[in-house]
């Protein structure tokens, strides 16, 4: 009887020490699904399927859905909004918020960075935003995006 207690606990500790890595092996290698750039004001994330069926855009959409505006910021000035999908950044169609970030990250020497963005009806309009040398001192108000 001892022996099957030992056992049984020997095997609910492998399970849980198996669970436990598992999870910890999802968290380090995922890697992070947004962005943002406080200099600019926008917050993105990696337009996936499930965001797409979310906000009723086409499942072929690629790009990075912007999540929220910051009030005031060089994004909102320049018209964009939550609900907006990055599909180009400085020329290059993108399929990540990460290369939107490294797009931003490359264009910050010229001052302005370019994209081709996605409205929620699917129309495509080019959208130049000036890129601040330092990130505003304080932060404002993210402003929330259409209904």
């Amino acid at each position: 009887m001892r022996d099957q207690n030992v056992k049984s606990r020997t095997l609910i500790v492998r399970v849980i020490a198996s669970v436990l890595a598992v999870a910890v092996l999802v968290f380090v290698f995922a890697g992070p699904v947004g962005a943002q750039d406080s200099r600019i004001g926008l917050k993105i994330r990696t337009l996936t399927a499930e965001l797409s069926k979310q906000n009723n855009l086409p499942e072929a959409t690629k790009g990075a859905l912007v999540t929220a505006v910051t009030a005031g910021s060089p994004a909102q000035e320049k018209g964009m909004v939550a609900g907006d999908v990055i599909v180009e950044a400085g020329g290059k169609a993108v399929s990540t918020a990460q290369a939107v970030a490294k797009s931003i990250a490359a264009a910050s020497a010229s001052g302005t960075v370019s994209f081709k963005v996605m409205n929620s009806k699917g129309e495509h309009r080019d959208v130049t935003v000036p890129i601040p040398k330092k990130p505003a001192a304080g932060s404002t108000p993210i402003v929330p995006g259409p209904k």
